[in-house]
């Protein structure tokens, strides 16, 4: 093996054309990104649209019970199939 590496360094200027060519590169780069986060934004503004529709009219989304404030007490009251009455045993 080499006991001593030797590392060279680029002295002179960069070409003309790396400049412009780094430039169009960038706004390359930019645009497919951009292209990319409008669809996937697209996406995932149906599937927001999707899920809300879906919540209104999914059954399970209604309120099962109702609130009554009296006296700065809040009751619930809820409907008769949404609980059972259970008689204790002697």
């Amino acid at each position: 093996m080499n006991q001593r590496p030797k590392i060279f360094f680029y002295q002179g200027k960069p070409p003309a054309y790396l400049i412009p060519l780094a430039i169009l590169l960038a706004i390359v780069v930019f645009a497919v990104l951009a292209v990319f986060g409008l669809f996937l934004g697209i996406a995932v503004g149906i599937a927001f649209i999707i899920f809300g529709v879906m919540r209104l009219f999914s059954p399970g989304s209604k309120n099962k019970y109702r609130t009554i404030e009296e006296d700065g007490r809040t009751t619930i009251v809820l409907d008769k199939k949404d609980y059972e009455i259970i008689e204790k045993g002697k």
